[in-house]
Parts: C-alpha cells; structure tokens; sequence
C-alpha cells in the first residue's frame, strides 16, 4: 500500500483541483477565481506525490506537464483579463506566470529539453524581460516590480538547473551589484518624487534577486 502513496497523491490532488474549479464555476459562473483555487489545491499534493515518487516521469511525462501548465496560464490570463479588466495586465500575467511556473520547474528538472536558447542565453532573456517589468513598475504599480523578480529569478534558476554555475566570486560581485542598483533606484526614485510604493518595491527586488538566487541554489552547487 505504501508504495501506491506518490500515485494516489497525484490521483487525488487532480480530483481535487478539477472539483474545485468546476464547482466553484458552476456556482459562481466566472473562471478565473475557481481556477486559483483548484491550482491551489491540486498542487501540493502532485508536489508530493513527485517528490516522494522513485520516477514520477514516467506517469508524468514533462514535455505533458510542461503542456499543462502553458496552458493553466494561458487560460487564467484570459479569464483574468475577461472577467475583471479592471485588474490589468501586469497583475493577470503574475497569476498566468506563478500558475505555469511549478509545472515549468517540473518539466526542466526531469529534462523535457524544449528550450531552444542556451542556458546562457535563457539567463539574459530573462533577466531583460524582468528588468523591462522593474523599469515600469513606478507607473502601473508594485506588481511590476514582483513579476519582474519572478521572472529574472525564475530564468536564472532556469539556467543553473540546465548547468550555469557562477564562482563564489561571481556570486558575491552578483550580490554587490543588486544592492548598489537597488540603493541607486531608491535615490532616484527620491530625487524624481516617483510612488514611493513601487519605486520602493523594484528597489527590494534588485537587492534580493542576486541573494535569492545564491541561497536557493547553494545546496544543489556543493
């Protein structure tokens, strides 16, 4: 019986999340809510059930999962932007991105190999998409700033997960750098009398990026 746990914790998250967000449809008539709560509910237990699986791929196929997830997102960006317009785009494509990320971390962990950049190349792009979201951030809010984290530290993680190993030396210089930019945005933020809210927050994000990044994958580089 034991051994069956890692299956039927999959078996029942997935029940789980489709009993939420159909329920929660059908009596709400709206999608977007439901949805976020059936990710909600289904994921811890998929998240057990893989880590507590010997090879979860081979009931969970990645280049599957990773195609699930795309489109989890895909969907809660439309039901974001279709039911509540009045949210806008930065905070529907935060909910669309943290939806999509667990089965992306899942797909690029067990090899689904469908990332025709370089681990290198992923980096930058990443790390530039989030820096265009940090610059925006004064004028369409906080959320900016967060979605930017989530995405420049989401490709960096992306890229040592595929081999990109930076020096200790590199490391620290990365942390040096995120903490000068940070200080530098706050100060002119001041100067300029931009929203001291999000200015504050793209700060934040600047200075914790290079430290998140070292300490979430310090463990995998020793």
């Amino acid at each position: 019986m034991a051994e069956r746990v890692p299956e039927f914790a999959l078996l029942i998250g997935v029940f789980l999340g489709l009993s939420a967000t159909v329920s929660a449809a059908v009596l709400t008539g709206t999608l977007f809510r439901p949805l976020l709560f059936g990710v909600v509910a289904c994921y811890p237990f998929a998240a057990f059930g893989i880590v507590r699986s010997d090879d979860p791929s081979a009931a969970l196929p990645p280049r599957y999962v990773l195609g699930v997830g795309v489109a989890l997102g895909v969907v809660t960006l439309a039901a974001a932007l279709l039911e509540r317009p009045s949210v806008g785009l930065v905070p529907a494509l935060l909910a669309a991105t943290l939806v999509a990320l667990p089965p992306a971390a899942y797909a690029t962990h067990f090899g689904a190999d469908v990332n025709p950049l370089s681990p290198a190349q992923t980096l930058v792009a990443a790390a530039a998409v989030g820096a265009v979201f940090l610059a925006f951030a004064p004028l369409v809010g906080s959320l900016s700033a967060v979605l930017g984290l989530v995405v420049g530290l989401s490709g960096a993680l992306y890229a040592n997960a595929r081999g990109f190993r930076p020096t200790h030396r590199q490391q620290r210089l990365g942390i040096v750098a995120g903490a000068v930019l940070g200080i530098a945005v706050a100060w002119f933020g001041l100067a300029m009398r931009l929203p001291l809210g999000p200015t504050t927050t793209a700060a934040a994000a600047l200075v914790l990026a290079p430290s998140l990044f070292v300490a979430l994958t310090r463990a995998r580089d020793k």
